[in-house]
């Protein structure tokens, strides 16, 4: 997928950052043979996002709309890239279709960019969350790496809360991000879907609530399989609310397919970068591949 003295854009669909915070990224990018370009507006300031909604979709269609760059890379997350959605030419992105990394706020550009023109992103890295410590996990690193090589993953660390096998495209990502796309244009087909979620610092009552919105969309009983990552520092508001296991072991219980909890993505230092749009399989007794 990707080679030495290939360009990559870095692009900043939602919260805004110092110069100084991508200086770990653009080293590590610049060791891999890379050619990193930060794209016109990513230092920009509006409120809690980089810039105008306009500017930030003109950096994005840019990106896709160069032939020379081979793959772009959100800068963080944060809050902002669904008010991005509306700007963007998905005509023409569907005529350049290239990868798009991400994670957290991302989840609403890379499953709109899925739903409306197929194109397939990677989710579970972003340049500055990734190397506030300087360095990048070893397993983040190398399962990013296997992904520039076009290289098979096998993943065999998770439980088990619904035993079965599954093969399908992956959707989701952030719960609460992802939700926000239901009722929208942008919000993917649950028919035939492994779908993956996480999120951080929500309330336990609120997971519970999301995932009963989530459930309540069209075909998701024809949803294939679910894969629960981390929910990291979710916490109970009120006695009663229930932990994170429980919200999430009762949701599983309803469910007749196959279900597995602690697979290591989300916000999290150490976890798997994971294919947005693309088939993977799952087999509870051995492990997900792609």
């Amino acid at each position: 997928m990707l080679k030495k003295g290939d360009k990559i854009a870095l692009v900043a669909p939602s919260g805004w950052f110092l110069k100084s915070d991508l200086e770990n990224a653009l080293d590590w990018f610049k060791k891999q043979g890379l050619e990193p370009k930060i794209m016109p507006h990513a230092y920009d300031v509006e409120f809690y996002a980089a810039g105008t909604p306009q500017n930030r979709a003109k950096d994005i269609n840019n990106a896709f709309k160069d032939k020379s760059i081979k793959a772009i890379f959100c800068i963080r997350g944060g809050a902002g890239s669904l008010k991005v959605l509306d700007f963007l030419d998905f005509d023409m992105i569907k005529k350049n279709p290239k990868p798009v990394f991400g994670l957290s706020d991302s989840t609403a550009l890379q499953n709109a960019l899925y739903t409306i023109t197929k194109n397939i992103s990677y989710t579970g890295f972003l340049p500055i969350y990734d190397f506030k410590e300087k360095n990048l996990d070893q397993k983040t690193e190398k399962s990013l790496i296997e992904i520039f090589k076009n290289k098979k993953q096998e993943i065999k660390e998770f439980e088990v809360l619904k035993q079965g096998n599954a093969e399908g495209v992956l959707v989701g990502g952030c719960l609460s991000v992802f939700n926000m796309l239901c009722g929208t244009k942008y919000f993917p087909k649950l028919k035939n879907k492994i779908l993956l979620i996480e999120d951080v610092g929500e309330k336990t009552y609120r997971i519970d609530l999301m995932l009963d919105q989530l459930k309540k969309q069209k075909d998701f009983n024809k949803v294939k399989a679910i894969i629960f990552g981390s929910f990291h520092n979710c916490k109970i508001a009120d006695i009663g609310d229930g932990t994170v296991d429980e919200i999430i072991k009762n949701f599983a219980r309803t469910l007749d397919i196959p279900v597995v909890y602690n697979f290591p993505y989300g916000h999290i230092k150490s976890r798997f970068v994971l294919p947005i749009g693309k088939k993977i399989k799952l087999k509870t007794k051995s492990s997900i591949t792609f």
